[in-house]
């Protein structure tokens, strides 16, 4: 028995050195757990320099363990995900057989797909609160993810027949590409109780639609800072006539958007 753990340890180690390849180790554990990832998002999920990453990533595909999706995108390899399940056999005190290896990839293989599903209903959701169409530069930013990787995800999904691309004209007449909702994917959105709430939900439409925001979230903290900034200007000049008229407004709109919030809110669940 630790003699097998010794040859797994020396196995690891000379794969990916413990003492002098921490960053190597570090990339490794937090492409496992949230999947496909940009070099943007490592290096902050690492709390490394962008550069510190970009020559970790280098060595670890020269070591075949990461393989590059699109973009500056990463995933693991399948030796990569066999590297990870030998070492989750090692700290499990347990040694793998082949047939302990093979299930330990198909369960690394199938721990993509959370990611895969939790980015799936969020776009699916942001599309159903904006007529179908997705925003791609308001998505990226709302889901805390680089352009690169909502483009890797978004591809995906085109692929399954989820999302399409159109064009459509700005306001300035220019033809610009879009992605929308398909029919396949509103199917899969009324299957999920959630989405349904969501899209029938009048009280959230009327919100998003006063805070140019494209989730509940977003509004209320767009709400917060406004009334924050902007009540101390009202307190200060509260003394002038038009201000005062502009007070009593901001009152109204205080009320209006705070009890349409708890509305938006208790529809929701």
């Amino acid at each position: 028995m630790s003699y097998n753990v010794f040859d797994i340890l020396r196995e690891l180690d000379s794969i990916v050195d413990f003492a002098r390849a921490k960053l190597q180790w570090d990339i490794l554990f937090f492409i496992n757990s949230k999947g496909p990832s940009s070099v943007s998002e490592i290096a902050e999920g690492t709390n490394n320099s962008k550069k510190a990453v970009i020559d970790a990533i280098r060595k670890l595909i020269e070591k075949e363990l990461i393989i590059k999706i699109k973009y500056d995108v990463y995933d693991l390899s399948d030796k990569g995900k066999q590297v990870l399940n030998k070492l989750n056999s090692f700290t499990s005190n347990t040694v793998p057989s082949q047939n302990d290896a093979d299930h330990g990839n198909s369960t690394l293989s199938n721990m993509d797909n959370p990611s895969q599903n939790f980015y799936l209903l969020e776009l699916i959701k942001i599309s159903l609160l904006n007529n179908g169409i997705l925003p791609i530069d308001k998505a990226y930013r709302e889901l805390g993810i680089s352009k690169q990787t909502l483009k890797y995800y978004l591809e995906l999904f085109m692929q399954k027949k989820i999302f399409k691309k159109v064009n459509k004209k700005n306001f300035l007449g220019r033809n610009i590409q879009s992605a929308v909702l398909t029919s396949e994917g509103r199917k899969i959105a009324y299957r999920v109780p959630s989405l349904i709430k969501i899209r029938n939900n009048l009280f959230l439409r009327l919100l998003l639609k006063m805070t140019f925001s494209i989730s509940y979230e977003s509004a209320l903290l767009k709400l917060m800072v406004f009334f924050a900034l902007s009540s101390p200007i009202i307190i200060y000049y509260d003394g002038d006539a038009p201000i005062r008229m502009i007070g009593i407004l901001w009152l109204y709109m205080l009320v209006f958007t705070s009890l349409l919030s708890v509305f938006a809110y208790l529809t929701m669940r």
